[in-house]
């Protein structure tokens, strides 16, 4: 996941720039700190993000984020590969929604925790809100905030190493106070960390043929 331009502003919040600190490291060390309040819930972190919009139309709300596509991935493909030429994105959804860790998941999830393993697909939008509660520069007309898009899980988010964004059991939260993640790895113009609503559907019959053709987990 990419976090710099987050980081900057970050350690601008603090007081920083970490530009022109005498004291590059330092700097650095400060917007760490600041991070690590986040995943602990610090209560002077958190006002500084807003709570998480509401739902239009959709069953289940996701805070996202970007890692960029694996030619082998915790579901056994190459995601890139297997999105090509499709109008499906490969995302990696969160620890709680899959039924374990790491390897070959299926659906997990349950209440208001979505159930989407390896090979699920789903559909949805974006929503124009930052989980930070950052300016938004991509203007409210940008398609990405009113077209629905369709993905397809091919990786894991696993919470040792994302605490702050995938929660590792159903009906937990992430520092956000979502219950559900999706780290996307091809996303659409404009992407930023958006909440994105949306609703589990079945993939559709080339989806389908491409999972079983490409994955070497039996999907």
């Amino acid at each position: 996941m990419a976090y710099g331009l987050h980081q900057l502003l970050l350690a601008t919040v603090c007081g920083l720039s970490l530009a022109s600190s005498p004291n590059l490291r330092a700097s650095i060390n400060v917007t760490e700190a600041f991070e690590r309040n986040f995943t602990m819930g610090n209560a002077s972190a958190r006002h500084l993000w807003a709570p998480p919009p509401k739902k239009n139309g959709y069953r289940y709300l996701a805070t996202t984020t970007r890692y960029g596509t694996n030619p082998f991935t915790a579901c056994g493909l190459d995601s890139g590969a297997l999105v090509k030429g499709t109008d499906y994105l490969a995302v990696a959804s969160a620890q709680a929604m899959q039924d374990g860790c790491c390897r070959c998941n299926r659906n997990g999830g349950g209440g208001s925790t979505a159930s989407l393993g390896c090979g699920s697909c789903g559909k949805g939008r974006f929503i124009r809100q930052l989980p930070r509660g950052f300016h938004i520069w991509t203007p409210e007309s940008s398609p990405i905030f009113h077209e629905e898009y369709k993905f397809v899980v091919v990786d894991i988010c696993p919470h040792s190493d994302n605490s702050m964004w995938c929660p590792r059991s159903a009906e937990q939260t992430n520092t956000f106070g979502v219950h559900n993640h999706l780290d996307f790895a091809t996303v659409p113009k404009n992407f930023d960390n958006f909440y994105f609503e949306f609703t589990p559907e079945p993939c559709d019959q080339e989806m389908k043929s491409r999972l079983a053709r490409m994955s070497d987990c039996n999907l």
